[in-house]
């Protein structure tokens, strides 16, 4: 796959978290594995609403 060349201004605080909690040696990875992470959450939770009723037209309104 084609990877592009970007510019990002992040805290370093931050990104030493993300990398020591995502196991990434390199900035790169950090935000590589972030983005798979993000991607394959919002999967899942697609997957979640759509079996759980949440949302849906016959879904409980708490009430």
């Amino acid at each position: 796959m084609a990877k592009v060349q970007v510019t990002v201004r992040l805290e370093k605080e931050q990104l030493a978290r993300a990398m020591k909690a995502l196991g990434a040696e390199t900035l790169t990875e950090a935000i590589e594995r972030a983005l798979a992470f993000a991607a394959e959450k919002a999967t899942h939770d697609a997957i979640i609403r759509k079996y759980s009723g949440v949302g849906g037209k016959n879904a409980c309104t708490g009430g």
